[in-house]
Parts: C-alpha cells; sequence; structure tokens
C-alpha cells in the first residue's frame, strides 16, 4: 500500500512540472515563410527609363500555424556591389496565431548613373531573413531569395552636324549624322526617313549606311555615338532659298520614332542674290553721278548762247 501511494504521489509531481519543450515552439507547429510575388525564374524590377529611376515593391508571407503568436526581426540583403538598391521595411513583424499575413519591402534605386550602366543581361540577388528570438536566444530562422534583373530601355536621338554657310546649286556637300543610344542596351536604326520642306530640288543622300548598325550606350564606360556622313545635293536649278530638313529615325528596340531638324541655305548658281544687292548699289551710285553731270550743262549752254549772240550782234552792227 505504501508502495503504491508513493506511486501515485510521483505521477503527480511528474505532472505538475512544467514541459520545457513548451517555452520553445514545437516542431510540428512550425511557421512558415515564403514569396508572395512570383520571382520564378527571376523579378524584373519597374523602371523609369526617362529618369533612370527604380521604384518598386516586393512582398513575403508568414503562416503562422502555432496556437500562439510569432514575432520575427527581418533583414535585407543585396549581393550587388553597385549597392543598386535601398530597402524599407518593417524590422519586426508579429503574425498572431493560425493566421497567414503578408508584408512588403519597398525597392528604390539611388543612383541614375548606376542603374542605366547595369547590365540588362545579368540579375543579382535579394535575400530577406527572417529570425525568431527568445530573449537573447536564436530559436529558428528561415531565408528567401530571388534574382532582380533591370529591365531594357531604348531610347535612341539623332543629331546632325551641317554647313553653317550657303551652298551653291549645282554642288553637293558632306554632313554627319549622330546616333545617340540614351537607353541601357544595343539599339540600332531600322529606318531612316527624310523630309524636305519648300526646297523640292534639294536632295539628302547615302543615310543607308546609318542603318542596322548596332549602337552601344552612349556615355557607358566612355562609349560615344556612332556617326555616318550623308550628302546635302542642290540642283544645278535650285533657287536661292533657305530649306528645312527633317531626318527621322526608328529605334529597333521599341519602334519609337525621333527626329532632328536642321535648316540648309542654298544659294543659287550664279550668285544672283549677292550680286543683285551690290548691282543695285552702283547702280544707285552711278545714277546719282549722272544727275549731277546733267545738272550742270543747262549753265554752261545758257552762257555759250549768251556769248554767241553778243558776237552776232556786234558783227551786225559793223555791217551796218
Amino acid at each position: 500500500m505504501r508502495v503504491k501511494c508513493l506511486l501515485v504521489f510521483s505521477l503527480l509531481m511528474f505532472a505538475f512540472i512544467p514541459n520545457s519543450s513548451a517555452q520553445f515552439p514545437a516542431d510540428n507547429n512550425p511557421w512558415e515563410f515564403g514569396w508572395e510575388t512570383d520571382v520564378e525564374p527571376s523579378y524584373e524590377l519597374m523602371l523609369d527609363g526617362e529618369k533612370w529611376k527604380i521604384e518598386d515593391i516586393v512582398y513575403f508571407y508568414v503562416e503562422n500555424t502555432r496556437m500562439s503568436d510569432v514575432t520575427l526581426t527581418i533583414s535585407v540583403e543585396f549581393d550587388s556591389e553597385d549597392e543598386l538598391l535601398e530597402a524599407t521595411f518593417n524590422e519586426e513583424i508579429t503574425v498572431s496565431s493560425q493566421e497567414n499575413e503578408t508584408f512588403s519591402v519597398e525597392l528604390l534605386s539611388s543612383n541614375p548613373d548606376d542603374v542605366r550602366g547595369f547590365s540588362t543581361d545579368t540579375s543579382f540577388s535579394i535575400k530577406i531573413t527572417a529570425t525568431e528570438t527568445a530573449g537573447s536566444a536564436e530559436i529558428s530562422s528561415k531565408e528567401i531569395e530571388a534574382d532582380l534583373k533591370i529591365p531594357r530601355s531604348h531610347k535612341l536621338v539623332p543629331e546632325a552636324t551641317t554647313p553653317t554657310y550657303a551652298i551653291s546649286a549645282g554642288t553637293w556637300v558632306e554632313a554627319t549624322l549622330h546616333l545617340n543610344n540614351m537607353g541601357n542596351s544595343v539599339d540600332a536604326a531600322k529606318a531612316i526617313e527624310v523630309e524636305v520642306r519648300s526646297c523640292p530640288l534639294l536632295d539628302i543622300t547615302e543615310l543607308d549606311s546609318a542603318l542596322n548598325v548596332q549602337v552601344q550606350p552612349t556615355g557607358i564606360n566612355g562609349q560615344e555615338a556612332e556617326s555616318f556622313t550623308f550628302r546635302i545635293e542642290p540642283s544645278t536649278a535650285h533657287p536661292s532659298r533657305t530649306c528645312e530638313v527633317t531626318i527621322s529615325v526608328t529605334s529597333e528596340g521599341n519602334n519609337i520614332q525621333r527626329s532632328v531638324v536642321f535648316d540648309i541655305e542654298i544659294q543659287d548658281g550664279d550668285g544672283s542674290d549677292s550680286n543683285s544687292d551690290s548691282g543695285t548699289d552702283s547702280g544707285s551710285s552711278s545714277s546719282g553721278s549722272a544727275d549731277e553731270d546733267s545738272s550742270a550743262l543747262p549753265s554752261v549752254s545758257f552762257l555759250m548762247t549768251f556769248v554767241l549772240v553778243g558776237i552776232a550782234a556786234l558783227t551786225r552792227s559793223k555791217n551796218d
């Protein structure tokens, strides 16, 4: 009987001893941690190609299947040496029992030149770590990773270097078309069109040399614009006139057309414009001299007439 009492007492004592494993999460009641954003096989960031600015948000979830709340510490890391992005997020989160909650990480670029200069053919990773602690002790830690990519942005901008002097009709001069690739990946001109206003006798030729030539991003790693020579050819019958020329270039990357506009001064073959001005000036000068001479003649004729009349009168009086 005494032995039975001791056995019952012992069982009761074990029942009142706290279960040390209850202080920590049980293996059969874990918390789950994963991506809410679709990041497979990689995630393409939102890019403003005009400002070269990245502004995006990615989401992750935590599912707590326990009977108690779980509090986690969050950290975010990137493996890019360029420090392209800054991350804004809640460093500590709490998920209620039996809940599945979603949290965000805001991504913002800091340097436009770094964004444009980053190769679109490569990626960099983001790693989010969630850590559960009790006091100063780490209970469990989980992490998720994803590859991030910067999308391609195309911007092919034409410029032209043209003569600043008048071109004589019946001759030709060379000018230069510059293709600036202000995007972040290789581009080319898939089509080039020319429009000449008010001058149907002016031809712009040899622009085909600029078609389908790969143009690397201008200003990245010292890369300069690609330059191509073309001709400006006024016909022999072209009158003196100012002509407006528009060269439009269509990007192979995004089919957007951009243009450069410039004026060309044409002078007809005999240079009549400049000669006519000087001719008019000399003509008015000659006309002035002729007026002065003609105004002097009447006074001389009157004097001669007076003398002749006097001589005639004297001669007649002698004869009488």
